[in-house]
């Protein structure tokens, strides 16, 4: 049965993405790598910040998807500016597919008032995909036993890609867009006339402090994230708690108001996290339970370690830096 579905699963993604419908890897935790979401990110912190990520989706269906993400980003005060450099790499095992993208980011900061920011993000990336076809076994190759006359055309593409954002903030609120793939690169194994499709984000959120100590955190976080990409939309909302080294969180994906492209109510999972900190360190471990038809995958399994210094409300660092709450 096992067998069956992981198969089953492999001809939906071929399909949508003959169809032109590829989507980009996904998050649970997208505050603890923000720049994915939005380079406008890049650089909103006090001083750096350093992520580790990893997700493995659906691990009750063989062979199917981990995603990792490394990024590093870093405000360059002096010059109103943030840089950062970021890899993420999205593996299929079960014919091993694999796409790794190497992304740079720059960020400027524009003063609103004295109380608000904003900044604008550009990012550009190179991305390389590769599978092994050998590991397939079509229909034609079980009636004949010969070789597959599927028109494989290769098993290597790379392309250059780009993106955009803007992020408003001031010490307590944030919201923020962003546009990816703006060029909407040819990114197709099986098809060459296949473009990948532009992903919209929209974000915003809050960190309300209830510590009078600036060194021990004692807050909540709610955040919401809407992406689009093709036919495919979901929205991402809940609240984080912060109790000093404890962090608790309770998400949910969907819209459920809405269909999704089976004409099914649009709904995902419902997200639980926890996590602590030590001094500049937060480890973070978040489980998917999934609500939709693929109730029985498993959900998904998400783990991140982000490194940076913590965020000081007492803004020390003069009065033209706002720190952006976003980050934990």
């Amino acid at each position: 049965m096992k067998i069956l579905q992981s198969y089953c699963l492999l001809a939906l993604l071929l399909s949508a993405a003959t169809l032109g419908f590829a989507q980009d890897p996904n998050f649970t935790q997208f505050y603890a790598s923000p720049v994915y979401m939005n380079p406008a990110f890049v650089g909103a912190v006090p001083q750096y910040r350093a992520t580790m990520q990893y997700r493995n989706q659906y691990p009750n269906i063989p062979n199917t998807y981990e995603t990792n993400l490394f990024s590093f980003d870093y405000n360059w005060d002096d010059y109103d500016s943030g840089v950062g450099a970021m890899i993420v790499q999205d593996r299929l095992s079960s014919f091993s597919m694999t796409s790794t993208s190497l992304q740079l980011s720059y960020s400027y900061q524009i003063k609103l008032t004295k109380q608000w920011r904003a900044r604008l993000g550009l990012q550009g990336a190179y991305t390389v995909r590769t599978t092994d076809f050998s590991r397939l076994v079509f229909q034609d190759q079980l009636n004949t036993g010969n070789p597959t006359q599927e028109n494989l055309i290769g098993n290597f593409i790379h392309y250059p890609d780009f993106s955009t954002g803007f992020l408003v903030y001031n010490k307590t609120f944030w919201f923020g867009a962003g546009i990816h793939h703006l060029t909407r690169p040819y990114q197709s194994l099986i098809n060459t006339s296949e473009r990948l499709a532009m992903r919209q984000t929209i974000q915003a959120g809050a960190k309300f402090s209830f510590s009078k100590d600036w060194d021990k955190d004692i807050s909540i976080a709610p955040a919401i994230l809407y992406q689009r990409q093709a036919p495919f939309d979901q929205l991402d909302l809940g609240v984080n708690f912060f109790y000093e080294p404890l962090i608790l969180g309770l998400w949910y994906r969907g819209i459920p108001i809405t269909q999704n492209v089976a004409g099914r109510i649009n709904q995902d999972a419902i997200a639980g996290l926890a996590g602590f900190r030590y001094k500049n360190w937060i480890f973070t471990y978040s489980y998917d339970a999934t609500i939709s038809s693929l109730n029985r995958s498993g959900g998904a399994h998400e783990v991140a370690i982000v490194i940076a210094p913590r965020y000081d409300r007492r803004n020390k660092r003069g009065s033209k830096n706002v720190d952006c709450p976003v980050f934990f």
